[in-house]
């Protein structure tokens, strides 16, 4: 129900300070939106991977992530971001968390850990193994 997060946006105060999409948004617009963030929260209850983490690193953004599936494999806790459990309460906490920190924490080794997923890695791993 967006009118119950509409009403609560309204009485925290905080309708200037944040943009709610509820919509699909395209590729052509994602840049738009990961070069305006802070940090990318993927507060998923289940989830076996996501393309929003390749997309974050290609961004240099930190990552708040739910430890379901192989989210938190690849993003390594305080270091790139934060695991957070699936529960609003510890998203919440690692959300202000990473705001204590501060991008700064996070930013060099988001640069050093996206080295992992170029595409030369990724043709160095395969004439590995072929």
């Amino acid at each position: 129900n967006q009118k119950q997060y509409e009403d609560q946006i309204a009485q925290l105060g905080i309708k200037d300070q944040l943009i709610l999409h509820t919509h699909f948004i395209a590729d052509s617009e994602v840049k738009y939106y990961l070069c305006a963030a802070d940090v990318v929260v993927q507060p998923y209850r289940t989830a076996t991977q996501s393309g929003v983490t390749p997309l974050a690193y290609h961004f240099e953004k930190p990552m708040i992530v739910t430890n379901v599936g192989g989210l938190a494999a690849m993003v390594p806790d305080d270091k790139v971001g934060l695991v957070a459990e699936p529960n609003a309460a510890s998203i919440a906490e690692k959300i202000i968390t990473f705001f204590q920190k501060g991008e700064q924490h996070f930013i060099p080794n988001i640069i050093d850990e996206k080295k992992k997923y170029s595409w030369g890695k990724m043709v160095e791993a395969i004439t590995l193994i072929s």
